[in-house]
């Protein structure tokens, strides 16, 4: 299957680095020509003596060094790094393009290579990489994460380039990485330094309130992700052409750049343990191919292979996440890009527990497909390799890169070492990518007459494993209706309802998903072959459990349906009461699925249906009260999923009252479980949220926080991330009551004590910048404020960037900054707000909920800096943002709130611009934001509202009575003071000196 490009669009690539032809080394230039004018005006004053005059060529005087790091993980980058070549070498913008791989030598430094592979050409010091001259223009390709990295010598090799010339590392991991790799980075404004040689001596000016100051001593490096924008806005900088400053990401090295830190073994970490660490930090897509490649033979091109197949959609970077996870490591044997990795003890176990049966199967095809184009269709086949070592337990022993050799119509096998009879390394699939030639074997050597091809024993082992997990159901393993017509409810189902029960406990356990497969096809083949008289309902709810379980792990309709289908067959029995609980949950997973399929009108009937059904079900007599407990606590989620779907609070309020009173009704007043004030204390978040009147609202966050806080008081049996999460609830709570945020503060600090893992820490520090914006509405400290932003910039950098949380804290840290860039001392951080709130609205999706008000931060960030440095620009680009903001507003509220901030940009601009054209665009403006205010005051919204709205119609009549008045149309501006006044008299005290300003305008236009 051909590969599409790593680049997608190389011709977008060319044309943003054409500013580089333009770049001009602060040495001077090498080659010379004529110049015929000064030559003609030279010998014309010497008298007719002819006196030559030669100017120097600067156009492709630099040459172009493109290393590649040859580190194991940047195997996947081979492709993107040719081509890069290739669009730097067609560029014409230097005399010549040089192509290195950076190697680490015998002595644990750094070297160079013309070859990825350090045994195919010899190894020079890294110091050929120097250019006293200052010609070398130097691109570092490298994810920063390789063994030279850690021990500080690349960092210092950077160090040693950057004091002579320009270097920029290409960092090709996606950008919510970086600060994970061995090279983390800094946001701030670049410029070129002071003199010739600037384009080398860059200036860095950190933006406010984005992390940690740098220690003194190191070199900026910009770091570049591999887009036009990025490596655009560098070469403008590089040749000194477009804005003096350009906002991009630097690393920071220095001279005497230290080893790392020794990691902690990932031996003391189980293989789940790794696994779920993994899982909390990759993309989806990254997480699904270390699924994928558990099924699959570790070897770089088969690995390849699978990802292109499996997830056609993926590229590199999904590939180099699992490679740096930690789950697996570079096994002996094999070089360049045929490298042999093997997963952690237990590891590829514990990822093949979310793999079902279809997809491995799959993968066993192609990878028996690649075993055919390799060695001949005449060897066996993947899987009949797995089954033959299944057959004489050859399973384990041989390291990968051994080989396994198969003779037609015999079945012994020769097994040997690769290199035992001078057999090369395992070859890579370059012929395959460039549909070239037939692909030689693996072995690399001929192959003797009638024999297979040289099979390495890890493509079997590999098989076998995964067949063992994913054999067929054996026939007898179905519980089959009795020959002789005997009551199978009572012979039959019970002992199948066991054992499907069995395999759920042990998928619970291991994760493995073919145990609930084999439940399902166990319960299923009961069912189908029980008579419907004698089929009890105890085997239909189970099936139903069953079937739903299975659909949670691995979706699909068709099982759904088969859920819903069995579940209403086991209450149809007459008095099947408990299992009209299985039938609720049944519902409410319909009910969830959808809602995400955009029927919110079905997802409510069914949602309703559910509740009705738990109404039933805990009224059946004689239940346990942990069995009751368990059902009220279902009923309260389906209750609150309603909720999420019509707004109404008073279902909150109803699922409140029933925690409480089922709370008063337990047996033992003294021992209640801990999940009892636990899901008080969260409904009860919720319902505080939900709840307009402010005053109703911080109460019941207090009753929120005392239920929270008896249920971490009972946390000795919760796990760890249990507690956090409870400690993240509490702290929302109290933030929410309105009081002091000390308790908020200790509980957060303690918390980021003991919490290691990276989501959950993103987590709590996201509320520490909170608890510091709650501390900054006490005292009024702006320093508060700073240090809120801090905090949310570290959490910014844990949280994963393709993920909604990541939106949502961008728009609570950009929120944070320009709050404080609007304060009388706040202009250092404008560009910090600005440079936030545009990353904000980039990754906040067309249409989304929030877009509005996301649009109307930046504009008025943007205003902000055009006030400060009065750059026209940002007002034209403000005056676009606020007005797209202003119609795509759903809420009248937030409308009237845009369209006034739009009406101030226009007037700004009409004073600015010197276009008196725009006061009518401002008055148009005004008058659209008092409508839309209007309109908010109407709605009948909570008083709170009610009183921003007609502050906001009253704002706005006096702004567009000012524009009327500076236009010279004193007759329109007093009608539009006469409606602000009209507004200003709703508010008890007649708008302050607000209002009194608008009756002084009106008084003097009326005279």
């Amino acid at each position: 299957m051909p590969a599409a490009p790593v680049l997608p669009a190389p011709l977008e690539l060319t044309r943003a680095l054409r500013p580089l032809q333009r770049y001009h080394p602060a040495s001077a230039p090498l080659r010379r020509a004529l110049d015929e004018t000064a030559t003609a005006e030279r010998s014309a004053r010497a008298g007719g003596m002819i006196m030559p005059v030669f100017r120097g060529i600067r156009r492709g005087d630099a040459i172009l060094q493109c290393v590649m790091d040859a580190s194991s993980s940047m195997l996947v980058w081979d492709r993107m790094f040719r081509e890069l070549q290739r669009i730097f070498a067609q560029l014409g913008a230097f005399r010549d393009v040089q192509v290195r791989y950076l190697h680490q030598g015998p002595d644990g430094g750094c070297a160079v290579s013309r070859s990825s592979d350090p045994a195919a050409g010899p190894l020079h010091s890294a110091d050929r990489l120097s250019d006293p001259t200052g010609r070398r223009v130097t691109v570092v390709i490298s994810d920063c994460a390789g063994p030279l990295w850690h021990s500080g010598r690349a960092h210092r090799l950077l160090h040693q380039l950057a004091c002579q010339s320009p270097v920029a590392v290409l960092q090709p991991l996606p950008q919510r990485m970086w600060n994970r790799t061995r090279l983390p980075v800094t946001f701030g404004s670049l410029s070129r330094g002071d003199g010739p040689a600037g384009a080398a001596q860059l200036k860095v000016a950190e933006d406010a309130g984005t992390g940690p100051a740098v220690h003194p001593g190191a070199l900026a490096v910009p770091v570049l992700p591999p887009t036009a924008d990025a490596l655009g806005a560098w070469a403008r900088l590089l040749s000194g052409t477009g804005a003096a400053r350009i906002d991009g990401a630097v690393g920071w090295v220095r001279a005497d750049q230290p080893a790392a830190a020794a990691q902690r073994s990932g031996g003391s970490l189980s293989s789940l343990q790794l696994v779920s660490r993994f899982r909390s930090v990759a993309s989806p897509a990254a997480g699904q191919l270390a699924v994928h490649l558990a099924a699959a033979p570790l070897y770089l091109p088969v690995m390849q292979l699978v990802q292109r197949t499996m997830l056609p959609h993926s590229g590199p970077s999904e590939l180099a996440e699992v490679l740096l996870s930690g789950l697996l490591t570079r096994a002996d044997g094999g070089g360049g890009r045929g490298q042999w990795y093997a997963f952690e003890p237990g590891v590829q176990d514990a990822l093949l527990g979310p793999l079902g049966r279809d997809e491995a199967l799959l993968v066993l095809k192609h990878c028996s497909q690649y075993i055919e184009q390799r060695f001949g269709k005449g060897g066996p086949n993947f899987p009949a390799l797995a089954f033959a070592q299944l057959g004489d337990g050859t399973l384990g022993g041989a390291r990968p890169g051994a080989v396994t050799r198969t003779r037609p119509g015999d079945g012994a096998r020769d097994t040997r070492e690769g290199e035992a009879d001078g057999g090369g390394e395992p070859d890579g699939i370059e012929g395959e990518e460039d549909g070239g030639g037939e692909p030689e074997g693996i072995g690399g050597e001929e192959d003797e007459p009638g024999d297979g091809r040289g099979v390495p024993h890890a493509f079997a082992e590999v098989a076998a494993r995964v067949l063992e997990r994913f054999m067929p159901v054996p026939p007898g393993f179905v519980t089959q209706e009795p020959a002789d017509g005997s009551d199978l409810a009572e012979a039959g189902t019970s002992p199948a309802v066991e054992q499907a029960r069995e395999l759920v406990r042990q998928f619970e356990a291991d994760k493995m998903v073919q145990r609930l497969i084999d439940a399902v096809q166990l319960l299923r083949g009961a069912a189908g072959s029980a008579p419907r008289s004698t089929a009890g309902p105890e085997l239909w709810a189970e099936y139903a459990r069953c079937a739903l379980r299975l659909w949670e792990v691995r979706g699909g309709d068709e099982l759904l349906g088969e859920a819903r289908r069995a579940a209403e067959r086991a209450v149809a029995h007459p008095g099947a009461v408990r299992e009209r609980a299985v039938l609720a949950q049944v519902l409410h997973a319909a009910a969830d699925d959808g809602r995400r399929r955009g029927d919110r009108r079905g997802a409510l009937d069914l949602l309703r249906r559910a509740e009705r059904e738990y109404i039933l079900a805990c009224a059946a007599p004689g239940m346990e009260p942990a069995e009751a407990l368990r059902l009220t606590l279902e009923r309260v989620r389906a209750l609150e999923a309603q909720w999420r779907l019509d707004g109404d609070s008073a279902l909150l309020q109803s699922a409140c009252g029933m925690l409480e009173a089922f709370a008063d009704s337990w047996p033992d007043q003294e021992n209640r479980p801990a999940a009892l004030p636990l899901q008080h204390g969260r409904t009860l978040l919720k319902l505080a949220g939900a709840t307009e009147d402010p005053e109703q609202s911080r109460e019941y966050a207090r009753q929120s926080a005392r239920s929270l806080r008896t249920a971490f008081a009972q946390g000795g049996g919760h796990t760890t991330g249990t507690e956090t999460r409870i400690v993240l609830d509490l702290v929302d709570a109290l933030l929410a009551s309105g009081e002091e945020p000390d308790e908020a503060a200790a509980l957060t600090g303690q918390a980021l004590e003991t919490v290691r893992e990276g989501r959950r820490r993103a987590q709590l520090q996201t509320r520490a910048g909170r608890v510091r914006t709650a501390r900054y509405e006490h005292t009024g400290d702006p320093a508060e404020l700073v240090a809120a932003a801090e905090w949310f910039a570290r959490a910014a950098r844990g949280t994963p960037r393709d993920s909604r949380a990541h939106t949502d804290l961008l728009a609570e840290w950009g929120a944070t900054l320009l709050r404080r860039a609007e304060l009388p001392d706040g202009g250092a951080y404008v560009g910090a707000a600005v440079r936030v709130l545009r990353d904000c609205r980039s990754e906040t999706p067309a249409g989304g909920a929030h877009q509005s008000e996301r649009l109307l931060m930046l504009g008025r960030a943007l205003m902000l800096r055009h006030r400060a440095v009065a750059d026209r620009v940002d007002l034209r680009e403000a005056e676009h943002l606020l007005r797209l903001a202003a119609q795509e507003a759903t809420a009248p509220l937030t409308a009237a709130r845009c369209w006034l901030e739009l009406g101030r940009a226009c007037l700004e601009a009409a004073e600015v611009l010197d276009r008196p054209a725009r006061r009518d665009d401002a008055a148009e403006a005004f008058r659209s934001a008092a409508e839309s205010a209007a309109e908010a005051e109407a709605e009948q919204l909570s008083p709170q509202q009610v009183q921003e709205a007609v502050e906001l119609g009253a704002t706005a009549n006096h702004w567009r009575g000012k524009t009327y008045e500076s236009a010279g149309r004193p007759r329109a501006a007093r009608d539009a003071y006469r409606a602000a006044r009209q507004e200003w008299r709703k508010l008890p005290d007649g708008g302050g000196a607000a209002g009194e300003s608008t009756a002084g305008r009106l008084a003097e236009l009326e005279r």
